[in-house]
């Protein structure tokens, strides 16, 4: 009978042990969470979301100069339309 359950509990020890290195149950995503990102690459991130932001003001400023040359060139269509009519 102890041979029985040695079958038993010999794969079972096997599962749950390596279950949380293969990512697999909650003790693996706990252990991942804990470890979290080292600070070389929270340092990393940070200069990234430094040069996007960088990137949308020049957009955004690009953008807004866009806008001028366009209700300049209407400006310019609605005068010679003017003009060529008179």
């Amino acid at each position: 009978m102890s041979h029985g359950i040695i079958w038993l509990v010999i794969p079972l020890i096997f599962v749950f042990g390596f279950r949380g290195r293969w990512g697999g149950g909650w003790r693996g995503r706990r252990r991942d969470r804990e470890r979290g990102l080292d600070r070389s690459d929270r340092e990393y991130i940070a200069e990234l979301q430094a040069v996007i932001e960088d990137q949308r003001a020049q957009i955004e400023s690009l953008d807004a100069r866009v806008a001028r040359v366009e209700e300049g060139l209407d400006f310019a269509e609605r005068v010679l339309t003017e003009r060529s009519r008179s």
